[in-house]
């Protein structure tokens, strides 16, 4: 069953982008949509790559909600302070260089905030797959003895194997999460 689509952009240049693809726009920041632009109907709200980028998280947090009824979904995505690369690289990571990045939950944090602000977690997961590719491409700059060593010795095998370690254990650098309000 096809399902309708309704994309909330605040840039005109997207916002055309969108409608080009026959999608209905709702041309606002969310802080400026109210609850009559969007469908009474159950709604599933989705955001990615985006908290890292705000300057307010939790104000953006708190005017999703005000459009969100009880069962609506939020699904999203970001980066996590405790992904295996950014902590190897740290301060050669290119995931921190503000201010393009300027906020870092982790597993850990993002559900503190996210039952602060009155959201149950349905999901939390890392399904990253490109840390090992990450420190392989930054080697140089690893200092960590553990990763350096790792990098420089384990074999493609071992390497697709610490991948999914990392994954499993929620220790990537790319966080997925499905709540409700």
């Amino acid at each position: 069953m096809k399902k309708e689509a309704i994309v909330i952009e605040p840039s005109p240049f997207l916002a055309e982008e969108c409608k080009k693809e026959k999608l209905i726009v709702v041309q606002k920041f969310l802080e400026n949509v109210k609850k009559e632009d969007l469908p009474t109907k159950r709604k599933v709200f989705t955001c990615f790559e985006l908290i890292e980028h705000l300057h307010n998280p939790s104000k953006f947090i708190k005017n999703l909600a005000k459009l969100m009824s009880t069962k609506d979904l939020f699904i999203f995505t970001t980066l996590s302070s405790s992904g295996a690369d950014i902590l190897a690289l740290w301060d050669n990571s290119k995931a921190i260089i503000p201010p393009h990045h300027i906020n870092f939950f982790n597993p850990k944090s993002i559900v503190i905030f996210l039952k602060k602000n009155k959201f149950k977690i349905l999901s939390i997961s890392t399904p990253g797959k490109l840390d090992i590719d990450i420190l392989e491409n930054e080697k140089k700059r690893i200092k960590d003895r553990f990763w350096k060593t790792f990098i420089y010795l384990a074999d493609k095998t071992d390497k697709v194997k610490m991948q999914n370690l990392i994954t499993s254990i929620n220790f990537s650098s790319h966080m997925m999460l499905v709540c409700q309000k």
